[in-house]
């Protein structure tokens, strides 16, 4: 395993911020989102989203905004602890279609103001808040590891008046979200880029899941974030504390925050050295936001992001994602933890074609 890992010192910060790594507005970099071309399986001119059961397209929103220093932030969200799914993560707010008629566009703005409040009506936004959100591009499917073909939406607020942002209500939904925060996209650019606005620790793992090279990023923040934007830092954190979460204890003896860490990394804790508490972007979403700040800040307009090719290897020559229920064989690669010997791609997908997967993805 090849690890890379930068933790600036915090208190180096506030100089990197006075004299500039690039304090100028950011919002003209959002042509880099628009002149984005995707690149889709097969040179298809349409994604793999839209052949996999409907109980399998995903599609989450990036949804960017200028903060007080002219740079782009993206809004982030942790899940709440009781969903079956990466309880107490950090991610995108987004979610599962429930139609086949529904776009990816449609999907990701329900599901935003179904989990944090605003609005999917663009004429609402404007009518009662002052902005509105522009929406800029769709990425290429990328595979989770619950095996969904998930797309990110990328969108702008565009805010005619930073007065009116007070006026924009977030109702975080409890059975869906924690807490909400934002964060700079270019730290996500690590390890393109060593500078750094806010994260205090990134780090980037190469790996394999399922014998295919695969990355593992994380970048964590300070949970008090000075630069936080105002309209953000009014909203109350639903998050339970750890003592509450050690009091959930279940039948089979593991309390509720060790049921939790099974799916990975929790989204929120104390850092081992400072004891503040953070926020960890990981998995993913990590993935999802280091390829759209290569797109913005290194202009990568022609790279290939995403797992569309993979997703339809799978789907075509591996006979997976054709049902809602997650299969035997998916279900041994979700819990895969690329030991010697252990199920892999290279079980379900012919040699050629695991081969073929291999180079694209090589590390």
């Amino acid at each position: 395993m090849i690890a890379e890992v930068v933790r600036p010192a915090i208190s180096a910060l506030p100089t990197l911020r006075r004299f500039g790594i690039t304090m100028v507005q950011e919002v003209h970099l959002l042509d880099n989102i628009r002149q984005y071309q995707p690149q889709y399986y097969q040179m298809s001119r349409q994604s793999i989203w839209h052949r996999v059961p409907v109980s399998r397209r995903s599609a989450v929103f990036i949804l960017l905004f200028l903060g007080k220093m002219g740079e782009l932030r993206v809004i982030l969200t942790k899940r709440s602890s009781k969903l079956r799914s990466f309880p107490g993560h950090v991610s995108l707010p987004g979610g599962k279609s429930d139609s086949a008629v529904e776009t990816e566009w449609q999907v990701a703005r329900r599901e935003m103001e179904e989990e944090i409040g605003i609005s999917q009506s663009n004429d609402f936004l404007l009518k009662n808040m002052g902005f509105t959100i522009e929406h800029l591009n769709i990425l290429p499917a990328y595979l989770s590891r619950t095996f969904s073909a998930v797309r990110p939406c990328v969108g702008f607020m565009n805010v005619r008046n930073e007065d009116d942002l007070h006026k924009l209500k977030i109702s975080l939904n409890p059975g869906e979200s924690s807490s909400i925060f934002s964060s700079p996209l270019r730290d996500f650019l690590h390890p393109i880029s060593e500078e750094s606005y806010e994260a205090v620790e990134r780090t980037s793992h190469k790996i394999r899941w399922g014998g295919l090279p695969w990355n593992l990023r994380s970048y964590i923040f300070k949970q008090n974030n000075p630069n936080e934007a105002e309209w953000l830092r009014e909203i109350d954190d639903l998050s339970m504390s750890e003592d509450e979460l050690e009091d959930l204890v279940t039948g089979d003896k593991l309390s509720k925050s060790e049921k939790l860490e099974a799916w990975g990394k929790l989204g929120s804790r104390r850092d081992e050295e400072t004891n503040e508490k953070v926020y960890d972007v990981w998995g993913l979403t990590a993935n999802i936001l280091h390829d759209i700040a290569e797109v913005v800040y290194a202009n990568r307009t022609s790279r290939e992001l995403g797992e569309e090719e993979l997703i339809y290897s799978i789907w075509k020559y591996g006979g997976q994602m054709h049902e809602k229920k997650r299969s035997e064989e998916e279900v041994k690669l979700i819990n895969s933890r690329s030991l010697p010997n252990e199920f892999g791609f290279n079980d379900i997908l012919p040699r050629t074609e695991f081969l073929k997967l291999k180079q694209i993805y090589k590390l």
